[in-house]
This record gives structure tokens, C-alpha cells and sequence, in this order.
């Protein structure tokens, strides 16, 4: 599918995607419409639907650019390492945006279009380069053998999440920390042969 530019370039996007994080912290997903964004950003809805087709791909790409770059993946030369460094990148995305995050993920749960475009924009990119980390930390001799990479790059996130959105408790470096060396790192090495 081709991306239909807006007139007034990256900066005039940037922009008409804040608009969409205001409307959304006011009036969550379910009530959110196009007009309301549109009159926000003062741009026309037609300029808004050319760009973005449905609800559910303006919000995800409003949530998407508010976060930072899709992570790199880190090569620290050590699984450790480079586990912290994805958290870290994590870590300030709850911070800004756990907020938003948290009403998106209560509307996939209703919403298969929502749901669809936050795997293939959002989570995608995240499990990618987890996953990347884990490879290279195989093909270094870190990872146990039986090490299920499917199921262990949500760990991390999942319990960083839930501190931070279902909980309400706060989240820091200190929690980042504690979630690779006693849980991840333990997980993911348990049984491994000392090379």
C-alpha cells in the first residue's frame, strides 16, 4: 500500500499525530473519531483518511511515532548486555506512554483491526530484535539449549508492563535491572553446559 505524504511534510505529521495522543488521553479509543482529531490539528478529514485509512491505523501510527525508533538491536557482545540495553529502550517507552498503551491494549481485546495493526507496527518490531539478541547469544554459547526464545522475549516486557500499567507501581533502571538478572538471564541459561 502506498503512504499518501501530507502537505507540509514530517513536521505537519508530527503534529497531526500529537493532536491524535491528545484525543485519545481524553477520550480513549472507543470515542475517538477522525473529526475530533482532525479539528485538534486544524486539517481537513479527507487529508487525515487519505493518509491513514482507518481509525486503527491513525492511532497505532500516533502511538508508534510517540514511541522511540523501533530498538536496534544492541550488540554488546554479551546476552546481558544487550537484554539491558533493549529494557532500557523499553523502559522509556512505558514511561511516556503506558498511559495510552494501556487503553490500546484493553481495545484489542474488542478491536481485531486495532489488534492486527499493533502486532505488525509495534510488537513485531520489538520480538524481532529480541529474538536477534537471543540468536547471537546462541551462536555465542550463552543460551541453555533448551532455551524457548518464543515464549521468553515477552518476559521482560510482560513483567515491565504490568509493574508499570496494571499496577501503577513505578518503573526504573533499578526494576530493569532486576527483571534480566533474576529472571531472564536465570530462564534463558538454566541448564547450559559451561563452554
Amino acid at each position: 500500500m502506498s503512504v499518501t505524504p501530507l502537505r507540509g511534510g514530517a513536521a505537519r505529521e508530527a503534529e497531526l499525530l500529537s493532536a491524535v495522543l491528545e484525543v485519545l488521553r481524553e477520550s480513549g479509543y472507543d470515542r475517538l473519531t477522525v473529526d475530533a482529531v482532525a479539528a485538534r490539528a486544524r486539517a481537513g478529514r479527507q487529508t487525515v483518511y487519505r493518509r491513514w485509512p482507518t481509525k486503527a491505523d491513525l492511532v497505532v501510527a500516533a502511538f508508534v511515532n510517540a514511541v522511540s525508533a523501533p530498538p536496534g538491536i544492541p550488540d554488546t557482545g554479551e546476552l546481558r548486555g544487550d537484554l539491558l540495553a533493549l529494557m532500557e529502550s523499553l523502559l522509556d517507552e512505558v514511561i511516556r506512554l503506558g498511559d495510552v498503551f494501556a487503553g490500546l491494549v484493553g481495545e484489542t481485546r474488542h478491536n481485531p483491526e486495532l489488534a492486527v495493526a499493533m502486532e505488525q507496527h509495534y510488537v513485531a518490531t520489538r520480538r524481532r530484535a529480541v529474538l536477534a539478541v537471543f540468536e547471537r547469544a546462541w551462536e555465542r554459547g550463552e543460551l541453555s539449549g533448551s532455551a524457548d526464545t518464543d515464549l521468553l522475549w515477552e518476559v521482560g516486557p510482560a513483567t515491565l508492563f504490568f509493574r508499570a500499567v496494571a499496577s501503577g507501581e513505578t518503573v526504573d533502571s533499578e526494576l530493569t535491572r532486576r527483571i534480566v538478572d533474576h529472571i531472564v538471564l536465570p530462564l534463558a541459561t538454566a541448564g547450559r553446559q559451561p563452554g
